[in-house]
């Protein structure tokens, strides 16, 4: 993936995408009724690297209703992810994020659930905010294990690491809503599941759903040494459960894997990166037709003078939960 991209959205996909320290996958199947392959749905995913190829951001949301609103709240998604791409702190975004499902024109009395992700290559630190959305999956390679991924320390959260009282809240409910967020640290082979509800909520022929201990159990079978075929056959594990049926909800799998391979994206990518930066400013002065958002870098010594030297990178640490 190139630097100063967003990529993802809320139609069928099947690819698989390489940063600096982090490989992904994304697997979406909108609920379709036409058997059109082009068919747009409620769950919306993206992913975007910044100038320097440092910070990956991928988000996942699984929006009430379809159609245009889902369009409105994929659009709006967007243009966020493109404003704070070069933000080592996740907090704004999703604040914003937040707000903007707020607004009556993009949510029309809908709301999302979501789970946003900051990758920091130089510290392989990965960073989780959860608004109401399932839990992921975390594979660690040392150990060979799988389990679900929540906070370190619970802090008196509940089981799916939310404080209680009005925190995490799905996108849209209350505005201001506090959001906390929590690290971990990454070591080459570790992978990450994300999922929509459409997983946990899959019946069985009897009606019976299948829910995360059987998720956790589905998964637990499956060879993390092949993460390229991890989706693929998890996909055939849910048809099997399912006796062939198909999904009655859209269906999202996101999979991520600390590849331990560098730090920053090459010199030449990082030069395109900054004439694009450039040129995001030129054409957000332009006062006719659409003024894309500039994608400021945030104000951090670790994200501008990280850039340059990489133990001030290294310094880096988000806060482990927001204001």
């Amino acid at each position: 993936m190139q630097c100063m991209e967003v990529w993802g959205g809320n139609r069928a996909a099947d690819h698989g995408v390489v940063m600096p320290g982090l490989d992904a996958w994304i697997f979406s199947l909108p609920l379709s009724t036409n058997a059109d392959a082009d068919q747009a749905g409620g769950d919306v995913h993206f992913v975007s690297s910044c100038g320097t190829g440092r910070i990956a951001r991928m988000v996942l949301a699984d929006v009430s209703g379809h159609g245009q609103t889902v369009a409105a709240a994929g659009q709006s998604l967007r243009t966020l992810m493109r404003r704070y791409m070069n933000y080592l702190d996740q907090t704004r975004f999703v604040e914003a994020l937040n707000r903007a499902f707020s607004v009556p024109e993009v949510a029309s009395g809908r709301f999302a659930t979501s789970i946003a992700m900051t990758f920091f290559a130089p510290t392989a630190r990965l960073d989780l905010c959860n608004a109401g959305h399932p839990r992921p999956l975390r594979y660690r390679a040392r150990s060979r294990s799988w389990d679900f991924l929540i906070a370190p320390e619970m802090n008196g959260k509940d089981d799916t690491g939310n404080s209680e009282g009005f925190a995490n809240l799905p996108l849209g409910i209350l505005e201001p809503t506090r959001y906390e967020q929590f690290g971990i640290s990454l070591t080459p082979g570790d992978l990450i599941l994300a999922y929509t509800d459409a997983v946990t909520e899959s019946r069985s022929p009897g009606g019976e759903l299948l829910g995360e201990a059987r998720l956790l159990d589905m998964v637990r079978s499956l060879d993390a040494a092949k993460p390229g075929e991890l989706l693929a056959e998890l996909r055939d594990r849910l048809d099997a459960w399912r006796g062939g049926e198909p999904v009655d909800d859209d269906l999202t799998l996101l999979l991520l894997r600390h590849n331990g391979v560098g730090t920053q994206a090459p010199l030449l990518r990082r030069l395109a990166a900054s004439v694009q930066f450039l040129g995001a400013i030129a054409r957000n002065l332009v006062p006719i037709g659409t003024r894309p958002p500039i994608p400021w870098p945030e104000w951090r010594k670790e994200n501008l003078l990280g850039a340059l030297v990489p133990k001030i990178a290294r310094s880096w640490s988000a806060p482990t939960e927001g204001p």
